[in-house]
């Protein structure tokens, strides 16, 4: 349960701080918001305790999805491929990701993370973007993602981490 409450706490203090963030609105509207999702992860190589640039790929699907100019959606699917220098411990990344909504169209979205923190070997990450192409084009996307460790020795191996999965939102705001 504490891990809830600072997933939710760092969601909260990042969203609180989007009309700071450059290109954003002084008067934000969240213009869908997806709570419900899950999402599975490939390290390539995998994550030790040293840093080193890894390539992770990931798929998953968002749900729940309500949006005030786009009520037809309610669910999505993604791809995600980020890359940079990370370890078990902590990362700098570059993210590209594309999602595909039930109603056919897309979008794609640039970022980075802005909250990174590891408490108990679980990874809890905020990630900040911008709607490059399609569907919200233009909108601040936030993220939150919950990726608990299920083989944390394996950090401590030459291979890796090489796998995780975990619960994961969506929020894209204009």
């Amino acid at each position: 349960m504490r891990l809830r409450s600072l997933v939710a706490a760092a969601v909260v203090a990042l969203s609180s701080a989007l009309p700071l963030l450059p290109g954003t609105a002084s008067a934000s509207v969240v213009d869908i918001d997806c709570p419900l999702g899950t999402q599975i992860g490939t390290y390539t190589p995998g994550t030790t305790l040293l840093p080193r640039e890894i390539v992770f790929t990931a798929t998953g699907t968002l749900g729940g999805c309500v949006s005030p100019t786009h009520p037809e959606i309610t669910v999505a699917t993604f791809t995600a491929l980020v890359s940079g220098t990370f370890s078990c411990l902590s990362g700098k990344t570059t993210n590209t990701s594309t999602y595909h909504w039930d109603d056919g169209r897309s979008s794609t979205v640039q970022g980075g993370f802005e909250v990174n923190l590891k408490p108990g070997g679980t990874t809890v990450l905020v990630f900040t973007g911008t709607v490059v192409e399609g569907l919200f084009e233009g909108a601040t996307v936030v993220r939150a993602k919950v990726l608990p460790a299920t083989d944390l020795t394996a950090c401590l191996t030459p291979w890796g981490l090489t796998s995780v999965s975990g619960t994961t939102s969506f929020a894209a705001v204009l």
